[in-house]
């Protein structure tokens, strides 16, 4: 046995056979030759196992558990997990670590989300510039998502909030690399599991990443979305179980809970940065959104703007169900919405949004003082008071109207409103216009729709009702020039990071001459638009088909809904209606060729007799006259069809 000095060894005294016995003396002694050695004296290393002799063990992480691992030093193939089955952890032969690696470029992805019942598309979401990232190796997987720029389309019809999302404004400039901040950035690691017999996931981390986003929430989207999302769930719960029933699903939910499946993150992270929330109700919601809403129990305001500031959601080592994940996330962002309600109650409309008013004053005079800038000063200052103008007034004829009760005057209100469009003085004076003409009928048209429905009882509350309108309506018209004039001059002091992008495309047609969903078009989306244009936004008649006939400069177009065959043209500045026949009139439609040129001839029937006219369409082609002649025929047949159907919810 060697020691700290060099060439010395411990050795037994003497030579003899017996010497290295428990108890013997032993000296420090010059090393001898192995031949001088005895036999019991003669040790040397032997490895019992194949190897270099050398194991590394090491404490790692695998998902929620703490693993040891033993591996050589020299092969780390050949290592071996404690606790695993030998199966599991040895290696197949012949095999390799592979390690795949994928990368998607796209420029753009559109996702639309389409209700059945009733037809119509919900939200259009463009997603521009998207790239993700994928990295797959046998025992884990990484995937990276980035989206530079996202849009949330509101695409009802006739709501006066067009775009749901958006993305803010870089104010700050941009990143080192010169490029702007990502709308989107996600992160996920997912790592295999130590053994198949567990039922669950592991990832190492979750990490999503939002930039400043403008949300403007609108009361008819929120209903439809939640009737689009739990009918089945509704329909199943209007069979209500017994008592007895709760504490028996109870029980076998916290059973059941232990065999679901579990995600385990070393890190979630979700950074929703700023927000800028808004909000928009309804004057007038349909029956079925209604009394969804009165089932649900909500009460909305309205807001405008509202900065709100939410802390991310951090969890570390969490190891659950992916409901209780949910609802954890979910209590912590409703908890934090708590903490912004004095800014959403700063910006509601009643009180004319004093906190944006604080703001534009605030951000001129900042301009004032820094830079001197005297016109963004004023343009501030001008922007605040007509916005909390505008909302102050606005808010006082919506409620003088509900005090009215009058559910004609109202919808012609909606109606001049939303046919606004930036014209505000013109439909400032349309309702200054209705609400003096509304006030010098109000007593005799009231009193007289009383006494024909409840006879003396009903004339007697007309009376009352139409005095209340003769005073009322005319100041209900008086605020809505004040509102409108306010808007206007709003939207020209708004400074350049408040405007409201425009919709990235109009709403598709849900529902084509087949009755099913048919590819989005442009030119179909754009006819939708124009029947609404010229039927007065009377949503109740449902688009069909729509084709420019003859070019220009003739510039005849046909525009068929379920009601209504239409030939009008747009060579002027608006479309006018050169044709416009019922469906229930028309008798029959056949293309016919005449002299080189091409009709489609339309057999009408008069309203007050039998007798037949037979106006002809010309068109440019007879593959377009062909195309005329076939849909108007469809819709004709559609029209009957409809009808002579009963509907399920119709009255025996």
């Amino acid at each position: 046995m060697a020691c700290a000095h060099a060439n010395l060894c411990v050795q037994p005294d003497g030579l003899s056979l017996m010497a290295l016995t428990p108890g013997a003396r032993v000296v420090l002694g010059l090393p001898r030759a192995r031949a001088a050695l005895a036999p019991e004296q003669a040790v040397a290393w032997h490895t019992l196992r194949p190897g270099s002799g050398r194991l590394d063990v090491t404490l790692e992480a695998d998902g929620p558990t703490r693993v040891v691992r033993i591996h050589d030093h020299k092969d780390p193939e050949s290592g071996w997990i404690e606790g695993l089955e030998e199966e599991e952890a040895a290696p197949e032969a012949g095999t390799r670590r592979r390690e795949w690696g994928v990368r998607v470029a796209l420029a753009g992805l559109s996702v639309s989300l389409v209700s059945r019942a009733p037809p119509a598309e919900l939200v259009h979401a463009l997603l521009d510039s998207v790239l993700l990232d994928l990295a797959l190796k046998p025992d884990h997987l990484a995937l990276a998502l980035c989206v530079t720029h996202m849009q949330w389309d509101n695409q009802l019809l006739g709501t006066p909030s067009p775009v749901l999302l958006y993305c803010l404004p870089d104010r700050s400039g941009s990143t080192s690399g010169g490029t702007p901040l990502p709308a989107l950035h996600a992160a996920l690691e997912l790592q295999k599991a130590p053994a198949k017999r567990y039922n669950a996931y592991f990832f190492k981390h979750l990490v999503v990443a939002l930039r400043p986003l403008a949300i403007r929430l609108e009361e008819r989207l929120i209903l439809q979305l939640w009737a689009w999302a739990w009918r089945g769930e509704e329909e199943s719960a209007r069979e209500q179980p017994d008592e007895a029933d709760y504490e028996t699903r109870r029980m076998l939910s916290e059973l059941t809970a232990l065999h679901s499946t579990r995600y385990y993150f070393a890190l979630i992270k979700i950074i929703p940065s700023q927000i800028r929330l808004s909000m928009c109700t309804a004057n007038k919601l349909e029956g079925s959104l209604s009394a969804l809403k009165r089932r649900l129990g909500l009460t909305f305001i309205k807001f405008e703007d509202a900065t709100v500031e939410l802390e991310p959601f951090v969890r570390a080592h969490v190891f659950d169900t992916a409901s209780y994940l949910g609802r954890q996330m979910l209590a912590h962002f409703k908890d934090e919405l708590k903490w912004q309600a004095a800014k959403i109650l700063g910006s509601v409309d009643f009180l004319g949004n004093p906190l944006g008013f604080v703001a534009d004053v605030s951000e001129g005079v900042s301009g004032l003082l820094l830079e001197g800038n005297v016109g963004a000063l004023l343009k501030n200052v001008t922007h605040g008071i007509s916005n909390s103008a505008a909302k102050v007034t606005e808010s006082l004829g919506d409620g003088l109207e509900r005090v009215v009760g009058d559910e004609a005057h109202e919808e012609t209100r909606r109606r001049i409103r939303s046919a606004a469009a930036g014209a505000h003085l013109a439909a400032g004076f349309r309702g200054l216009g209705l609400g003096i003409l509304g006030g010098m009928t109000s007593l005799v048209k009231h009193s007289y729709e009383g006494a024909t429905q409840e006879g003396l009882g009903g004339f007697l509350a007309g009376v009352g009702k139409g005095l209340v309108g003769t005073v009322t309506k005319p100041v209900i018209g008086v605020l809505d020039l004040a509102a409108e004039t306010a808007s206007a001059l709003r939207d020209t002091s708004r400074r350049s990071d408040k405007w409201v992008p425009g919709r990235v495309r109009g709403p598709r047609c849900v529902a084509g001459c087949g009755g099913l969903l048919p590819r989005y078009c442009g030119a179909q989306a754009a006819g939708a638009a124009l029947l609404y244009a010229l039927n007065h936004t009377d949503y109740s008649e449902h688009f069909l088909a729509y084709r420019t006939v003859r070019d220009t400069p003739h510039d005849i177009r046909a525009l068929l809904s379920d009601s209504y065959l239409r030939i009008i043209t747009c060579k002027h500045a608006a479309p006018q209606v050169v044709m416009e026949t019922h469906l229930s009139n028309l008798v029959s439609c056949l293309a016919v060729g005449a002299a080189g040129a091409h009709f489609v001839e339309l057999g009408v029937r008069g309203g007050g007799g039998e007798a037949v006219r037979r106006p002809r369409v010309q068109c440019d082609s007879a593959e377009l006259a062909a195309w005329l002649a076939r849909h108007a025929a469809v819709a004709r047949q559609l029209y009957h069809e409809h009808v002579h159907t009963l509907l399920p919810h119709q009255d025996l």
